[in-house]
C-alpha cells in the first residue's frame, strides 16, 4: 500500500503507476504520503480494506519483513472467535519528548508530563486486528 507524493503528478508517482500496471502489486491509497502522516495513512488503510475485502482481519506489514505465512495463519486461527482482536508484536517505552531525537514526538505532551509512557501497542513492522477493529477505525477515522 502507497499513498501519493505531496506533489502532484510526481515522478515518483508515475513510476509508481508503471509499476503498478506491469505487476499489479500496489494499493494506491487516497494519502499524502509523510513520516508524520503514518497515523492518517494507517486509518486510511484500515477503511480502504474493510470497503475492498471482506476478511476476519487485516494485517498490516513493513515492506522489509519476512513473515512466517503458516506461523501468522495458526496465531490468527487461535484468535478467530475473539472479539476486537489487535495482535502483533506489542511493547511500550518512554514517550520520546526529546527534539533532538531522531524520532522525536512532536506531540507527546498529548501523553502528560516528561518522562511518561506510550500505552501498550504493536510496533509499526507487523500486526493484525479484527473485522470489528478495522470498521470502527473505518467507521470512526
Amino acid at each position: 500500500m502507497i499513498g501519493h507524493s505531496p506533489a502532484s503528478n510526481s515522478a515518483l508517482d508515475q513510476a509508481i503507476d508503471v509499476e503498478d500496471a506491469i505487476h499489479h502489486d500496489f494499493l494506491r491509497l487516497d494519502h499524502v504520503e509523510g513520516y508524520h502522516k503514518l497515523s492518517a495513512k494507517t486509518k486510511t488503510f484500515f477503511s480502504t480494506a474493510v470497503a475492498s475485502w471482506d476478511a476476519d482481519f487485516y494485517v498490516k506489514v513493513d515492506d522489509d519483513v519476512h513473515v512466517n505465512l503458516g506461523m501468522l495463519l495458526t496465531t490468527l486461527g487461535r484468535h478467530k472467535l475473539k472479539p476486537r482482536v489487535y495482535i502483533g508484536c506489542m511493547k511500550s517505552g518512554p514517550v520520546l519528548s526529546d527534539k533532538s531525537s531522531k524520532y522525536h514526538e512532536p506531540e507527546f505532551w498529548k501523553f502528560g508530563e516528561d518522562g511518561n509512557k506510550y500505552f501498550r501497542h504493536a510496533t509499526g513492522q507487523i500486526y493484525a486486528i479484527s473485522k470489528d477493529l478495522a470498521t470502527y477505525i473505518s467507521v470512526n477515522k
